[in-house]
Formats: structure tokens, C-alpha cells, sequence
């Protein structure tokens, strides 16, 4: 496509750890930050091109495809010069990385198998939410403690005021904005802690008998929705193998080792959702239906 094949020169690039391995990322001038991709397939052993070609296919990653330029710190070539590189915004990375199936990591060595179906796990689940906390803490300013009101707005810089004025004017009152958001938080946040104070015993008493009904309880059973996708998968596949639809009942009641569906744990859903795939041709799943078709 014409817009993927454009190249862009990002205006931060970093380099974030995560889980003893490092994620390449770049924020774009529009404030979109992406993934490289390289590096993140070759932690996972996955063919980057392949999954290029992959995100290429699917309507909801193509458009967030693009082609960025990469320093020389991270580029990783011989000659250190800058490369141009295929990255992935957070907007398509989650889908990308949530279509990668664990299950489906080969290797001879159990060890290293295990090893890459739990950092797969781990991109599915925590990536997005970290890339997004460093770029979000990164070069904020650490704001002193005043008490009272010490620090006062500015008034604006009149019609003649050089662009150095005008800078400053607007970068104080930059932290001068920042600074009323953390007080109204910590505000916000004893008056919480108030409230909280006032309901301490009732709360222990509470919270007693809540562990007590949920130790009795167990795990959380699966939400009425979810519920929706175990019939809407079991139809299908029932269609797919020409078996019964009880017959298909049985074997996730037997392997999850529940009664009936309905209690099966919510926790479990990412199994869930796995174990249907394995049984479909092809390993993949049916298009969800919508809300109001579930029901």
C-alpha cells in the first residue's frame, strides 16, 4: 500500500526493557507510538517477513503499518548506518500480537518452548501497557513541593513579546497546570482516604465474610457473554466435525474437568478460547457475532 510505503523519521526513538529482553520503539511527530518489529520477532522466533506479510492481509493492522527509520544505536548493521524499518502503532500491535497463538511454538528443547509460549503471554498482556507508561513518564518534568498556593499563573505576554517570552510564558504555565492537577489529585486522594478511614472496621467485618462466601464460592464463573461464545463456538464446530453438539459439550466439560459449561472459570477464558481453536480445522477460530446475536 502507497501509505505504508511511505517513510517516516520519528521524533523520539528508545529502547524499553521488558522481561530481559529490550522492545525498539518510536514516537511519531502526531504522537503515535510504534513497535519495530525486527526485534520483537526475533525474541519470539517469529519470520519477520512473514508477519509483515501477515499484518499486510489483515484489515485491522494494515493501515497501522509503517515504515520508520531506525538510529544506528539500535540498527544493528555492520556499517552503523540509519535502516529503514517496519513497525507496528500500539493501535495494531495488540491485535497482531493477540493473533499469535502459544500453542503453536515448536521447538526441540522443551525448555526454550515453555520459554517462548510464556513471553508470547507476556507481549499479549503487559507490551501495550508498558510502552505506553515510558513514553508517558519519559522527560516529565518532577515538580517541587510548594506549599499553599506559592505558585501563581502568569499573565500572557502582550502583542510585542519576542518568542523567548513567549516560550517561557508557555512553559510555565505548562508546569503551572501540572502542578494544580497533582494538588486537586492529592486532594482527591486524602478525601478518599477519609472515607476510607471512617469505614475501616465495617470494611474488615465486610470484607471477612466476602473471602469467606468466596473461599466457599471458588474462582469466578464465566460472565454471560462468554457463555454466548461457548454456544456460538460449540454450533460451529459441531458444524465443522459433524458431531453433536453434546458430544462437543463433553469434551470441554472433560478437559476442563466442570459439570456444565456455565461453571467454568472466567480466569481460564485465554484457555478457553484456545482449546476451541485446536479443535477447529485449520486451527482458527469463527468470527465472533455481535452482542445482540448471542442472545
Amino acid at each position: 500500500m502507497a501509505e505504508n510505503e511511505q517513510v517516516v523519521d520519528p521524533v523520539e526513538q528508545e529502547v524499553v526493557p521488558f522481561h530481559e529482553h529490550e522492545i525498539i520503539a518510536v514516537r511519531l511527530a502526531d504522537g503515535r507510538i510504534c513497535v519495530v518489529l525486527r526485534w520483537v520477532c526475533e525474541t519470539l522466533q517469529l519470520d519477520s517477513q512473514g508477519q509483515v506479510r501477515r499484518i499486510e492481509r489483515t484489515a485491522s493492522t494494515a493501515r497501522e503499518l509503517v515504515r520508520v527509520r531506525v538510529q544506528p544505536r539500535v540498527a544493528g548493521s555492520k556499517g552503523g548506518g540509519v535502516q529503514t524499518m517496519p513497525a507496528l502503532t500500539l493501535r495494531g500491535f495488540s491485535p497482531w500480537i493477540l493473533g499469535i497463538n502459544p500453542d503453536e511454538v515448536k521447538s526441540d528443547d522443551p525448555t526454550e518452548e515453555a520459554r517462548i509460549r510464556e513471553l508470547i503471554v507476556a507481549y499479549q498482556e503487559e507490551a501495550k501497557d508498558v510502552l505506553y507508561q515510558h513514553f508517558l513518564n519519559k522527560g516529565r518534568p518532577v515538580l517541587p513541593e510548594l506549599p499553599g498556593d506559592v505558585m501563581h499563573p502568569l499573565a500572557p505576554p502582550g502583542p510585542e513579546a519576542g518568542h523567548e517570552e513567549q516560550a517561557t510564558y508557555h512553559e510555565t504555565m505548562s508546569l503551572w497546570h501540572r502542578w494544580q492537577a497533582d494538588r486537586h489529585m492529592q486532594a482527591w486522594r486524602k478525601e478518599m482516604q477519609l472515607q476510607q478511614g471512617t469505614i475501616v472496621e465495617e470494611g474488615k467485618t465486610m470484607g471477612n465474610l466476602l473471602s469467606t462466601i468466596q473461599e466457599r464460592m471458588g474462582p469466578p464463573r464465566i460472565t454471560i457473554g462468554h457463555q454466548g461464545l461457548v454456544r456460538f463456538y460449540v454450533a460451529k464446530l459441531s458444524e465443522a466435525l459433524h458431531k453433536p453438539h453434546g458430544t462437543i459439550f463433553g469434551m470441554l466439560h472433560t478437559d476442563f474437568r466442570v459439570p456444565r459449561y456455565q461453571e467454568l472459570s472466567e480466569s481460564d477464558w485465554y484457555r478457553i478460547e484456545q482449546w476451541f481453536r485446536i479443535q477447529f480445522p485449520g486451527q482458527k477460530l469463527p468470527e465472533a457475532p455481535t452482542q445482540s446475536e448471542l442472545f
